[in-house]
């Protein structure tokens, strides 16, 4: 029998939950100030590779190769560092005025669009979008845009040369929903319940290669815990996956707002 870890909670004395509780602030805050710390050193880092990297330097020598690869590593680094910044706002419910915000969802869907056809242009991947364009959320856009970015990034950098990938804003019965649908290589259903959790992947080996930190979907869980909303998972290995944002009556706008990118 399974038992979430809310009704575990309940069930614990009080001393020791409140224990619990002062444990996971006093993680929350170690992970933001270490994070914030590599911040400025690896801006440096990056910047003065870039420099380098911007001289007439000859394409044969072995160095520039190594400049390259240095570079590479520490913009990763960089998005390590930012997507933990991030996550631990989102943990500690930070900036709640900027909920409040209305978003034009089909603006910013089309921006990570042409975001996703540039990072899948070698393997030439169909993306489709279709979208209510008067379907707006009231909500923060810079976690909406880290939301639907991260799944619909996930479906190209999984999704095998030439495959499809269909992205869906629509309503139905009061409610909004996102979709990601991809003919990638599917997750076996073991992993589903824990794709959410910080730095769980699937195929470890692969998500390195494709450059991943094992944080989004868990950004992706905080986004939607903030605007009410909830994520469903369907998927089959070698049969493709749909990841799907539902979002409460009481995010939906219709209202026609200037461009946001």
């Amino acid at each position: 029998m399974k038992i979430s870890i809310q009704a575990l909670m309940e069930s614990l004395p009080k001393p020791i939950v409140a224990h619990i509780q002062h444990l996971e602030r006093i993680r929350q805050d170690f992970v933001a100030n270490v994070s914030h710390e590599l911040r400025t050193p690896l801006t440096v880092m990056h910047g003065y590779l870039e420099i380098l990297l911007d001289q007439d330097l000859d394409e044969t020598k072995p160095w520039r190769k190594m400049f390259l690869q240095m570079q590479q590593q520490t913009a990763r680094m960089e998005n390590l560092v930012e997507n933990l910044l991030l996550l631990s706002r989102l943990e500690n419910n930070e900036q709640e005025k900027a909920l409040k915000s209305v978003i034009s969802v089909t603006e910013l869907l089309s921006c990570i669009q042409e975001e996703a056809q540039q990072l899948s242009s070698e393997a030439q991947h169909q993306i489709e979008l279709q979208a209510e364009g008067d379907l707006m959320l009231r909500g923060s856009a810079a976690e909406l845009r880290s939301l639907f970015s991260n799944i619909i990034f996930n479906a190209v950098k999984y999704t095998p040369e030439q495959g499809q990938i269909k992205i869906n804003w629509y309503s139905q019965n009061n409610k909004a929903y996102f979709s990601v649908q991809d003919s990638g290589i599917g997750i076996a259903a073991k992993h589903i319940p824990r794709l959410t959790e910080r730095f769980y992947r699937v195929d470890k080996a692969r998500s390195r290669d494709n450059g991943g930190t094992g944080l989004g979907l868990a950004i992706v869980k905080h986004v939607l815990i903030r605007h009410g909303g909830k994520l469903m998972i369907e998927s089959e290995p070698d049969k493709g996956s749909i990841f799907t944002c539902i979002f409460p009556k009481q995010r939906l706008v219709k209202k026609v707002l200037s461009p946001i990118c």
